[in-house]
This record gives C-alpha cells, sequence and structure tokens, in this order.
C-alpha cells in the first residue's frame, strides 16, 4: 500500500493499482503549458476511479456559495473553473494515452498495468467545506455536470460524484481506502 496524506484524508492506495498523474514524468513536462490533474487515480473493481479532494474547511468567513456556484451575470468563480480544468484536463490525459498520440503513449508508460487500456471510468470530487457552505454543494454538483456533460461523453462518463467527507469516509466503495487524517 502507497500512503498519501492530502487535504485532511488519509488514502492507502494498493500498489501497482493506482497512479498520480502529478508523479508521472511526461505529466510535469505538460504542466507547464497549463495543463491541470485530478490528485488521485485507483483500479476497482474493473474500474479507474478519478478523485479530486478539496478542503475549505479552514477558509474565512467570508467565503459563500457564489465562490463555488456560478451565478448567471457574475464572473465564474475560480473555485469552479479549477475543478472544470482538473476534470476536462485528466480526461484528455487518460483519453490521450489510449489513443496512442505521441504524448499520449509517453503518459501511458507511468500508467499501472491495468489502466493502460480503456475501463470505465468513476470521476470524484471530494470536499471539505465549513458546514455554512455545505447547502451548496447539490447545486455546485448540478452545475459542474451541466458543464462538463459533452466532455464526459465523449469519454463514455455518465456524471461527475460530488460528495463531502463524511460521505467519502463512510461510503464503502471508497472506505477502503479513504479515511479521514488522525
Amino acid at each position: 500500500m502507497a500512503t498519501y496524506l492530502e487535504s485532511g484524508l488519509r488514502l492507502d492506495l494498493p500498489d501497482g493499482q493506482h497512479f498520480r498523474f502529478a508523479d508521472l514524468p511526461t505529466y510535469r513536462t505538460l504542466s507547464s503549458y497549463r495543463l491541470k490533474e485530478m490528485d488521485f487515480a485507483w483500479l476497482d473493481g474493473g474500474k479507474l476511479f478519478l478523485l479530486e479532494v478539496r478542503s475549505y474547511a479552514q477558509v474565512t468567513e467570508t467565503l459563500t456559495g457564489a465562490h463555488f456556484v456560478p451565478v448567471k451575470g457574475q464572473p465564474t468563480p475560480f473555485r469552479y473553473e479549477a475543478l472544470i480544468d482538473k476534470v476536462t484536463d485528466s480526461l484528455l490525459m487518460l483519453l490521450a494515452a489510449w489513443a496512442g498520440s505521441a504524448s499520449g503513449q509517453a503518459l501511458r508508460e507511468g500508467l499501472p498495468e491495468g489502466a493502460k487500456s480503456r475501463l470505465p471510468l468513476k470521476l470524484v470530487i471530494a470536499v471539505d467545506l465549513p458546514a455554512r457552505l455545505a447547502v451548496h454543494l447539490q447545486g455546485l454538483r448540478d452545475s459542474l455536470n451541466a458543464r462538463l456533460r459533452g466532455r464526459m461523453a465523449l469519454a463514455d462518463v455518465r456524471n461527475v460524484v460530488l460528495i463531502d467527507y463524511a460521505r467519502l469516509v463512510a461510503d464503502p466503495r471508497f472506505s477502503a481506502f479513504i479515511r479521514l487524517q488522525a
């Protein structure tokens, strides 16, 4: 098992069955071109899970729902755009790896054997928000899925799961790998 501590979570991911784009030499080169990545990826049950974790639990009291969820007629929040970029770029990297483009082949070499060929994807974003902002999770989830629908369709992904930390660590799909940091 490889152990990672990030954003208040402890992830114990199986050796040879996980990767981080950030650890791949090809990604490090591409990231200089503003390419973004989701934090973790692992194989489980014939699927490839991609997880982005974000903790806003310790942020200032001035943070509001408008900092996460787009409001018509207002500039798009940068936190929201960052999530869109991470999901989109991660999908592009996987599709390139599976399609065999030059950069994709280089990325593919760093993937675990089971992830080198196309398989079903599950996209998960876990957020830790102050309790007063938890009411915005559904709006954020709906907005993300609406904005990403076409991009996800190209990769045969139905939706992004947006989940808070409490539900993440309680969910049997994740509890074997992820728990709150002690």
